[in-house]
């Protein structure tokens, strides 16, 4: 019995071999492009957050340019009092 074993290894050890190289190469290959997902996410994260301080400070010196009166003519759309 262990001769059959033996016989059946020695057939198929060059295959099991192959299947390990492939499976480790495809393992490898989906790491990689979680990984270089992780960055491109990570990166375009920044863009937003570097794009978001940009509009805000545009914003902020808008208002900081007007004096009480054109603040509150600009500000005057959000209020909720109907006064428009």
């Amino acid at each position: 019995m262990t001769l059959f074993f033996a016989s059946l290894w020695a057939r198929l050890s060059g295959y099991v071999a192959a299947a390990g190289v492939i499976l480790s190469v495809l393992v490898g290959a989906f790491l990689y492009g979680r990984s270089d997902g992780k960055a491109d996410a990570a990166a375009e994260v920044a863009k937003n957050n570097a794009k978001a301080r940009t509009q805000s400070k545009e914003v902020e010196n808008e208002i900081n340019g007007l004096d009480d009166r054109g603040v509150s003519d600009s500000l005057a759309k959000w209020m909720r009092d109907g006064k428009r």
